[in-house]
């Protein structure tokens, strides 16, 4: 029999009516086979290797909500192995990475490795109020000056200085992006011109890259063939169950998600049955807002009515008033 491994748990225990910024999906890119997937195609140098070959050079630990952007605090108490994971913005308070770790990839002819910090970020919102691409890019910056002190030094006496900043990478991921902006994928970078003149100098200077990725959020991939957009599509289809995703990223996309045990496999959620719990919850929801609604014109409505009738009255009564009034005056005659 087959039980569903570490990836393939994930995905089932992942609610897909809730929102999908919990640690639930940041767990799931946390998971290699997928994450090798969205390095391959937003990591230049790893363009041309294969999801194994990356998946082995995945050598930092993935930390999931753990690192602090705030400046000076996240590589105060940890180096090397453990570059904190927030970042502090006067008014929001301590910000952390949705996912960060680094790779080690192989390096020129001495066999000297190349080392990558990576980023991963989520968002529901592909218009928040301002542009993801600037934040994107402070979110480099960050990555770049969190870096002092762990991987370079400012120090006099450093011959290298700046020379050993490592580049970095900070990828969006949009999962609710309008059709316009859906299935494209977007990258920011540093490039150099002159201003005057030219020289034929390679000074380094490609060290921060941001990648925006936009996913329909009508789930609908359009004519494209790139299979980090048709993954990621399956993937945050809220209209599929838990099953379904597992089959498409096994045999659509390559993922592994199943071993051979003796075991029989664990029930999982379907859609089906979280719809029919939302759909009741929706449901009742709709019945207040719409008996409150109700009750609301109902109230006016007979307010109405109550003052109709009390108009009518008061007409009536003052006619018979004046009626006596005339009685009374042929009377005195």
């Amino acid at each position: 029999m087959e039980e569903p491994n570490e990836l393939a748990k994930s995905i089932a225990a992942t609610d897909p009516t809730a929102t999908k910024l919990d640690n639930n999906v940041k767990n799931l890119f946390a998971n290699r086979p997928i994450l090798s997937r969205v390095i391959k195609e937003t990591v230049s140098e790893c363009r041309d290797m294969s999801f194994e070959e990356i998946e082995a050079c995945i050598e930092g630990e993935i930390h999931i909500s753990e690192v602090y952007v705030d400046p000076g605090f996240s590589n105060a108490s940890e180096r090397i192995n453990g570059i904190n994971t927030e970042l502090y913005v006067n008014g929001e308070g301590l910000v952390k990475f949705d996912l960060f770790t680094y790779i080690r990839l192989p390096g020129d002819r001495e066999g000297n490795l190349i080392k990558i910090y990576l980023n991963l970020e989520f968002m529901n919102e592909d218009k928040p109020g301002y542009d993801i691409s600037l934040r994107a890019l402070f979110y480099c910056c960050r990555m770049i000056s969190m870096q002092e002190g762990v991987e370079f030094t400012v120090h006099k006496d450093d011959p290298v200085k700046y020379g050993n900043i490592k580049k970095v990478y900070s990828v969006w991921i949009c999962t609710e992006s309008a059709q316009k902006r859906a299935n494209t994928i977007e990258k920011y970078g540093i490039n150099r011109s002159f201003l005057l003149g030219y020289n034929n100098d390679s000074p380094r200077y490609d060290i921060m890259n941001a990648v925006i990725i936009y996913i329909s959020k009508t789930h609908d991939a359009g004519n494209t063939d790139n299979g980090l957009v048709m993954m990621l599509t399956d993937l945050f289809n809220e209209t599929t169950s838990a099953t379904e995703k597992i089959k498409k990223l096994k045999n659509e996309h390559g993922i592994p998600m199943t071993r051979e045990i003796l075991k029989e496999v664990p029930e999982m959620c379907t859609y089906a049955e979280a719809m029919v719990l939302k759909g009741i919850e929706q449901g009742i929801e709709r019945g207040i807002e719409q008996g409150l609604e109700q009750g609301i014109m109902q109230g006016r409505q007979d307010e109405m009515a109550n003052t109709e009738r009390e108009k009518r009255r008061a007409d009536a009564a003052e006619a018979r008033i004046r009626e006596l009034e005339v009685k009374l005056a042929l009377v005195g005659k």
